[in-house]
């Protein structure tokens, strides 16, 4: 007798661990997929967005930046790659921006002459995440008429021509896995862990952000509350122990009997048996390494703030 079909928590199991120690793609249909153009493309962007573009990125390479408001309240987590030759850039965010990102950058296309496409409409986008996701993300290019591989962190991407047929697209990793591993990470979602009650300092994301650049659309708030070191939450991540169930999203953290900040994201590792979480906390709280409880009514949660990954 052959031996069983492997259940679902082993599937799952084998199939982060590929991830971790390879790659694997990831359907992201309705993430937002955004086309600026026009000759002044490189400036509006330099006006709008918290990355630096006066010279890269660089050709079929994707820079992680925050889109702001005027209080520097972030709109969207986005990537963005340039078109060598034509200048025009394609912008990459997840599915809580499809609704507010166009209209937010709408309100600022009088500065700069551009115009833009999307996201409905727009290429079909895959995400390749692991340590070997570029080999990966430019073999199911390679295999696509017009489609485009874009090396990003801490995923890369695959753009597809919205007319390709299904059979040319592989198949993906499970939801929960991606999950998984987007917490384990640190990459936060628009709408669960960052939005507009945050500010863009609180979201622990200083490679999306030029120190150095002019002005942009929320440029002071930033500048003063890192200059001054002075930020209400800090977004953190954790393991816990897993009894079945996940921490549910604005769940109460408390260290020392205060209120220290709540939770926005967690699920269990496959594989590990534990759980994996996303916060934010006190500042002082990390700063000091104190003891830290999701509260559920009577019942309490150790939390173990790691770095990232987790």
């Amino acid at each position: 007798m052959k031996g069983s079909a492997p259940s679902s928590v082993e599937r799952l199991a084998e199939e982060y661990r590929s991830l971790t120690e390879a790659a694997a793609v990831v359907d992201l249909e309705r993430w937002t997929v955004l086309r600026i153009a026009g000759s002044e493309t490189r400036d509006f962007l330099q006006g709008t967005a918290t990355q630096d573009f006066a010279a890269g990125p660089a050709p079929g390479e994707a820079v992680k930046t925050l889109f702001l408001t005027e209080k520097g309240r972030p709109v969207a987590l986005a990537w963005i790659t340039i078109e060598a030759g034509t200048g025009s850039a394609t912008v990459i965010a997840d599915e809580g921006a499809r609704a507010g990102l166009r209209p937010h950058l709408e309100r600022f296309r009088i500065m700069e002459d551009v115009e833009f496409e999307g996201p409905d409409g727009a290429s079909r986008l895959l995400g390749v995440a692991g340590p070997e996701r570029d080999p990966m993300a430019r073999a199911i290019a390679s295999k696509i008429p017009g489609a485009l591989a874009i090396r990003a962190e801490p995923l890369s991407f695959v753009l597809v021509p919205a007319e390709s047929g299904a059979a040319s697209i592989p198949s993906f990793l499970d939801s929960a896995v991606f999950q998984a591993w987007r917490i384990r990470v640190g990459l936060p979602l628009q709408g669960i862990d960052l939005d507009l009650d945050r500010i863009a300092t609180e979201l622990a994301l200083p490679e999306a952000i030029s120190m150095t650049k002019g002005c942009y659309v929320g440029q002071e708030v930033v500048a003063r509350t890192t200059h001054r070191g002075h930020v209400r939450r800090q977004r953190v991540g954790f393991r816990f122990p897993w009894t079945g169930e996940p921490i549910p999203k604005g769940t109460e953290l408390r260290s020392g009997g205060i209120e220290a900040g709540h939770v926005t994201s967690t699920t269990l590792e496959p594989g590990s048996g534990e759980g994996l979480g996303m916060a934010y906390i006190a500042p002082e709280t990390i700063a000091h390494n104190l003891d830290v409880l999701a509260i559920q009514g009577e019942k309490s949660t150790h939390l173990s703030l790691h770095s990232w990954p987790l």
